[in-house]
C-alpha cells in the first residue's frame, strides 16, 4: 500500500465519481479501478458498491476513509517535519559532556545556538569521561565532549579545543602565581574521582599521588573545599574564572611544568551525524578560540 494509492482512494471516496476523480488525479479511470481492486484484494473487503451508474461507500469503505485521511495527514506532517529538520528549524540533539566542559563551557554555547535555532531541542548529560563513552556506546547520546582519554575500537576522538589545568589555593594559603614543585607535593591535594579526565591529565604529568589527598566528586565541591583552605587542587582554568575575578581563589602554576590537555569530540565510528548535529559541532568549534584559555 503506497501513499499514491491512499491518495487515489481518498479522492474517489469523497467524489464518488470516477470521472471527476480521474480529472483531479490526472490519471485514467481504468487506472483508478485497478488501484481500488488492489486495495480491496489486499484487505479482503469491499470498499465500494455500484448501484446502477453510481458508486457508494460500503461500511468498510467509510471506516477506511477515516484511516486513510489520518495516514495522509501523518505523511504530510512527516514531510513538513523532514523539511524543517533539513532547514534546521527543528530537531533533537543529545550531547554528553565531561564535567568541566558540561558545566563551564557548553551552557553558553547551547544558549547562543538556541538564539539562532530556537526550535531545536538540546539534551545535555554531564558525566565523567568514562560514563560519557558508555552512553555513546548505548546510543543514549549522539556524541560527547570529553577531557580524558578513551581506548575503545568502536569510538573515535578528535581534538576540539585546548585547555589548561592550574593550581588553585585559598588566599589564606599565601601562594604566589608561580610555585615550586616541592610546595605542591607537600600540600594536601583535593582531586576528582577515578575516571575523571582532569585527574587523568594531572596524573599523566605529575604522577599518581595516594597520600595526603581528598577525593571529591565535583569541581564545585573541590572549589568550595579549597576556599575553606582544606587543601589545594589542580583544575581547569575554565572552572575558576569567576572566582579568580572575585579574588576568592589564588591561581598558581608550577615552575617548569605546563599541564595542558586537548578537549575532544567523542563519537561512535559508525554514527552518521544529521545536518543539525553537524551544524552544532561547527558552531561549537568556532565559538571558543584556543587563545582564550
Amino acid at each position: 500500500m503506497t501513499i499514491r494509492k491512499l491518495e487515489i482512494y481518498y479522492v474517489v471516496s469523497k467524489k464518488l465519481n470516477m470521472t471527476q476523480a480521474a480529472k483531479e488525479l490526472y490519471i485514467s479511470q481504468p487506472s483508478i479501478s485497478q488501484v481500488i481492486k488492489e486495495l480491496e484484494e489486499g484487505m479482503g473487503v469491499r470498499l465500494f458498491q455500484r448501484l446502477g451508474r453510481r458508486i457508494y461507500l460500503t461500511d468498510e469503505g467509510v471506516v477506511f476513509q477515516k484511516y486513510c485521511l489520518r495516514m495522509l495527514n501523518l505523511y504530510k506532517e512527516s514531510q513538513k517535519v523532514m523539511e524543517d529538520m533539513k532547514e534546521l528549524r527543528t530537531g533533537d540533539i543529545r550531547i554528553g559532556a565531561s564535567t568541566t566542559i558540561g558545566t563551564y563551557l557548553l551552557p553558553d554555547i547551547i544558549a547562543d545556538f538556541k538564539k539562532e535555532y530556537p526550535g531545536v531541542n538540546i539534551e545535555l548529560v554531564i558525566e565523567n569521561t568514562l560514563m560519557v563513552s558508555e552512553e555513546i556506546l548505548k546510543n543514549s547520546i549522539d556524541f560527547g565532549f570529553i577531557e580524558g582519554e578513551i581506548d575503545n575500537d568502536e569510538l573515535e576522538t578528535r581534538k576540539f579545543w585546548e585547555d589548561e589545568l592550574v593550581v588553585i589555593s585559598s588566599p589564606k594559603h599565601r601562594w604566589k602565581k608561580m610555585i615550586g614543585l616541592k610546595e605542591l607535593e607537600e600540600a594536601t591535594l583535593i582531586q576528582r574521582e577515578e575516571g575523571s579526565g582532569s585527574r587523568k591529565t594531572y596524573e599523566g604529568v605529575m604522577g599518581i599521588r595516594k597520600e595526603n589527598t581528598f577525593v571529591f566528586g565535583s569541581v564545585e565541591a573541590i572549589k568550595r573545599a579549597v576556599k575553606k583552605d582544606l587543601g589545594v587542587a589542580c583544575v581547569s582554568k575554565l572552572a575558576i574564572e569567576d572566582e579568580q575575578g572575585r579574588r576568592e581563589l589564588v591561581v598558581s602554576r608550577v615552575k617548569g611544568i605546563s599541564i595542558k590537555r586537548d578537549l575532544k569530540l567523542l563519537s561512535h565510528k559508525d554514527k552518521e551525524f544529521s545536518a543539525l548535529i553537524r551544524k552544532f559541532i561547527e558552531f561549537s568549534k568556532l565559538y571558543r578560540k584556543d587563545d582564550s584559555n
